[in-house]
């Protein structure tokens, strides 16, 4: 057997003669220490195994170091192949991996690590419960249980593509995204993420969620669907969703194509023929802006084409109340409609009841309508400049309705609902 120094003596000069034997430029396996050699035949084909504080190093194509420390390792000689076992650690420039156990393919730099991976790349951390990490390519695949980690955000998957060069991830496979800086949790089906443009895409099925909690303790969600979208997660936290948007927080809902919602700003901006719902009151026109404070309506602005309907009778169903203008203010107190500032060419058309019978309707005009409301209900009407009026009385409009509604209107029976988008999102959590 020899000597312990004999036979420490006699290994280190073996794996030196057998990297000299193997070596075809940056393919050449390093060995740096190991505690104990054993060497045996497996299959006709010479096994090398390492034992106890095993360290070796490769050069890759570029011309950099790769390093790798474990506590067994079994080499195969003829397939250039390393096993490796226990407190394996892989580190490359400023890449770190660890995981208990892997394999690496000196000829490829390659290696594939199994049993709980970890990434570590600056402040970006990656693990998962199996990857397979190309030295030279500087990219890494990561399957079960992935989570990327980074100073904005937190990413899960099912498999997870990560590019190093570009700080770039593409995510298959029930995606979630949690927002650090806020409760803003997004889930799809795939997502591509780049860490260092702070830029988000999820181009499939998207499903936004926000649950929060007002000053007066009343737990609030919002949530907004599309077919994609965009987040940017840098101060700005901004969120874009794409074609067929929905959203719904608490009274109100929406609809449009284009969705911006502006987190740290509590600012939406619905563009692209936007619909707004807030208990019986729906609006529309080129653009609308909602704003939001402590989590709840405050105020929804209307430019271009901007009109604003309500049903004006539960029992005759084609009498409905109407705005319109060049641009609409409605403002919002304790969750109710507080009052509608029409500017530009406004004209309202407001049924009359006299002791809860229908009166007739009355279709005023003027530069301006200042309407107020008392608990969500039309209180007072202030009109300003170029006042014109007509009152057209019951016997006129019974069963004519649809003849007196103003330039524009419409009114849209499918509106979102809270519970019904919940339920399109509960396939992601």
């Amino acid at each position: 057997m020899g000597t312990p120094g004999t036979h420490a003596g006699i290994a280190l000069c073996v794996i030196v003669s057998c990297s000299f034997a193997f070596s075809q430029g940056s393919k050449t396996i390093d060995l740096r220490s190991a505690n104990e050699l054993k060497n045996r035949l497996v299959n006709n084909e010479e096994v090398r195994e390492l034992i106890g504080n095993v360290h070796f190093i490769q050069i890759t194509a570029s011309g950099e170091r790769v390093r790798v420390w474990c506590d067994r390792a079994v080499r195969y000689m003829n397939q250039n192949k390393i096993d490796l076992f226990g407190k394996v650690r892989i580190v490359r420039d400023s890449v770190t991996i660890t995981s208990p156990e892997g394999t690496y393919f000196a000829n490829d730099r390659r290696a594939e690590m199994r049993g709980g991976v970890r990434l570590e790349k600056g402040t970006t951390l990656l693990t998962s419960r199996n990857a397979e990490h190309f030295v030279d390519q500087r990219i890494s695949y990561f399957r079960d249980n992935v989570k990327l980690v980074d100073l904005t955000s937190t990413v899960t998957s099912m498999s997870l593509h990560y590019v190093e060069n570009e700080q770039k991830a593409i995510a298959v496979g029930n995606v979630m995204v949690v927002s650090s800086q806020n409760s803003v949790t997004v889930f799809g089906d795939s997502l591509v993420h780049f860490d260092q443009q702070h830029y988000t895409i999820v181009p499939k099925n998207p499903r936004m969620i926000q649950v929060d909690t007002t000053s007066s303790g009343e737990v609030d969600t919002f949530l907004v669907v599309g077919h994609v979208m965009h987040m940017y997660r840098d101060t700005s936290q901004v969120f874009i969703a794409e074609d067929s948007v929905e959203m719904a927080r608490n009274e109100m809902s929406a609809r449009c194509g284009v969705a911006t919602y502006y987190a740290n700003k509590d600012l939406i901006i619905l563009q692209h023929q936007p619909v707004v719902w807030h208990t019986r009151n729906q609006v529309t026109g080129d653009s609308i802006v909602v704003r939001l404070k402590d989590k709840r309506l405050h105020s929804v602005f209307v430019q271009g084409r901007a009109m604003a309907v309500s049903r004006a009778d539960s029992v005759r169903k084609s009498r409905y109340d109407q705005l319109t203008g060049r641009a609409l203010t409605m403002y919002f107190a304790e969750q109710k409609l507080a009052q509608v500032d029409v500017e530009r060419n406004a004209t309202s058309l407001y049924y009359l009841y006299d002791n809860n019978l229908p009166n007739g309707v009355n279709k005023s005009s003027g530069d301006r309508i200042f309407i107020d409301f008392e608990d969500g209900r039309v209180d007072r009407i202030k009109i300003i400049g170029g006042v014109q009026g007509q009152y057209f009385p019951e016997r006129m409009i019974v069963d004519r309705e649809m003849e007196y509604n103003l330039d524009g209107f419409r009114w849209y029976e499918k509106r979102p609902r809270r519970k019904q988008l919940q339920i399109a999102n509960e396939r992601y959590e």
